[in-house]
């Protein structure tokens, strides 16, 4: 082949495209949000956090399997009561939303759904949210939600799902990847999205133009992860439970649903917001 030919066919490899998008974490004080970001950021956990003061903002790359690169812009909020008048300006056009609860503290799980029901009634019906457990390295000891109450609800509020542990590093680079995965591609983001990513202007469609969850990779580990639960504007996505059981099993073969049986275990929420 003539080099003027290479020439042409080097011209039609184009870079990968980087797509910006605002995620918000939620939950009550203390379940663990700036833990959870500390780790997926930095790897590192700290004992002695001091409560979030208002909000703050961190940024990464994730490289998804599809060679994808999404830049979460996270927003990190604050749990406590007279912080929350502020929370609506927050998560008003964000993309997607972590609402994060403590597997120890039950009241935390209740007032999830309530965070999850102010969500969409900022952010509308199809915006990515995911239900994250946190502190599942006291399951054996402390544990007061149970994993099937938390993805029968979860289920029913049309949410992802998954536990993580911030101490331990359990599931937090694959929870943030799974979320990823979920958001519109590059062509979709372009093609008519509504929303504004609110802190660059960056264009972030409705998850409902999302196709199927897809497949992620972290560049660091290349873990591979399998798609997202929950339904989004009429498409339908297997739940995808990320448990550290489940972890031994997606670390031989990818992908692994919950089964009807887990489901049909699961114990009302009662007395909670959504649905």
């Amino acid at each position: 082949m003539s080099s003027s030919g290479l020439s042409r066919e080097a011209k039609t490899v184009a870079p990968p495209t980087t797509v910006k998008h605002k995620l918000v974490l939620l939950g009550d004080q203390s379940v663990g949000k700036t833990s959870i970001i500390a780790r997926f950021m930095y790897d590192t956990f700290d004992q002695q956090y001091q409560p979030t003061i208002g909000i703050d903002f961190f940024s990464k790359t994730v490289h998804l399997e599809d060679d994808r690169d999404v830049r979460l812009h996270l927003w990190d909020t604050a749990g406590q009561e007279r912080f929350h008048s502020l929370i609506p300006s927050y998560i008003r056009n964000s993309a997607a939303t972590v609402v994060v609860y403590d597997i120890t503290a039950r009241s935390s799980f209740f007032n999830a759904f309530k965070w999850i029901d102010e969500v969409r009634t900022e952010s509308g019906a199809d915006v990515v949210i995911m239900l994250v457990g946190n502190k599942v390295d006291m399951a054996s000891e402390k544990r007061e939600v149970s994993v099937e109450e938390a993805l029968k609800k979860a289920t029913e509020c049309n949410v992802l799902f998954t536990e993580v542990s911030a101490k331990h590093g359990t599931n937090i680079k694959q929870m943030f990847r799974q979320v990823a995965s979920a958001l519109p591609t590059p062509e979709q983001a372009m093609s008519g999205g509504n929303n504004k990513d609110g802190d660059d202007g960056a264009t972030a469609s409705s998850p409902s133009r999302a196709g199927g969850a897809g497949g992620a990779t972290d560049g660091q580990d290349g873990h591979v992860e399998s798609g997202a639960a929950g339904q989004f504007g009429g498409v339908v996505r297997s739940p995808f439970l990320l448990t550290p059981s489940a972890m031994q099993t997606a670390s031989t073969s990818v992908g692994g649903g919950v089964s009807s049986t887990s489901r049909d275990a699961a114990n009302g929420g009662g007395g909670n917001g959504c649905c």
